[in-house]
């Protein structure tokens, strides 16, 4: 009897912190997706390769925005798209998100915030696969040369989409353009010629005048394709237009910084902007006064 009477006292204690922990939940977060014409709305239907564009809006109900994430759900297989740590503390989050439109007959895209109490908001679209194929040109630059951090000849700083590069002098208006720096260092004792965006804490680190200016653009390197060698220099070399490049990104595995970049490394990266495109890695020496010479295929 002695254990009954316990058990059921253990159930009135977790059922009240419960209630308690529910009761201390008083924030109504909330999201949607804008409606205008340019966005993709719900039920659309998507030709394979084109691109698909969502606004969000979102509030947290007087608590800090900490989180955004975005997955892309099939019938195979549900890929996080976006898994991003944030802190807003006013205004709400309004942002623009860009996507490519997958084989899949049907997707299902779901949109979720959370704020620091931990309550969650969520909306959801779906997409259908239009006909034809919409993938797209790309832009090739063929051979760009940049130096590591103590260099003091080359210049530092890619725009990816124009393939220009400036130095901390050239740089000067131009700074909102830049996607991708590069530095050299020991990573746990390894030799690691690395890729790397103005938005990267670590990046600034190496290239400090980055640290005032007013923009610093970000770029997501996928490591795991790079690291396993799942594209080929052959593939890299026979794209011709944006279908590897999408197809070859694993949003899965990505960072604002791609390690162990050596010579002949193919490296897949959506820019913030939502361009998609791969690098090839042609030479990189491995010492802090040396350089990294790549060749870029990226969307128009």
């Amino acid at each position: 009897m002695k254990v009954y009477k316990l058990f059921f006292i253990l159930i009135f204690i977790v059922s009240f912190f419960s209630c308690s922990e529910e009761e201390l939940s008083d924030t109504n977060p909330f999201i949607l997706l804008k409606s205008d014409n340019e966005f993709t709305q719900n039920e659309a239907r998507v030709p394979v390769g084109a691109q698909m564009k969502f606004g969000i809006s979102a509030i947290g109900d007087g608590a800090v925005i900490t989180n955004l994430t975005i997955q892309r759900i099939t019938d195979n297989e549900t890929i996080t798209e976006l898994d991003q740590g944030m802190y807003i503390t006013s205004g709400g989050l309004d942002t623009t998100v860009t996507f490519i439109k997958s084989a899949s007959e049907q997707e299902t895209w779901k949109f979720s915030i959370m704020n620091d109490h931990r309550d969650v908001a969520y909306t959801s679209v779906v997409v259908y696969r239009g006909e034809g194929s919409a993938y797209g040109d790309i832009n090739y630059f063929p051979s760009i040369t940049i130096g590591y951090q103590d260099n003091t000849t080359l210049p530092f700083y890619v725009d990816l989409h124009t393939g220009n590069a400036y130095d901390n002098v050239t740089v000067v208006g131009s700074e909102a353009t830049v996607d991708l720096v590069s530095y050299y260092y020991l990573s746990s004792g390894t030799s690691s010629p690395t890729l790397s965006c103005p938005s990267y804490e670590t990046a600034r680190t190496f290239h400090t005048a980055m640290n005032s200016w007013s923009v610093k653009n970000s770029v997501l390197y996928d490591y795991q394709t790079t690291d396993n060698d799942l594209i080929s220099i052959e593939e890299f070399d026979a794209a011709q237009n944006d279908s590897l490049l999408v197809n070859g990104y694993l949003p899965a595995s990505t960072s604002g910084t791609c390690k162990f970049c050596y010579t002949d490394k193919i490296i897949p990266f959506k820019t913030g902007d939502g361009k998609y495109g791969l690098i090839k890695v042609i030479h990189a020496d491995e010492i802090e006064t040396g350089s990294i010479e790549i060749a870029v295929k990226i969307q128009q």
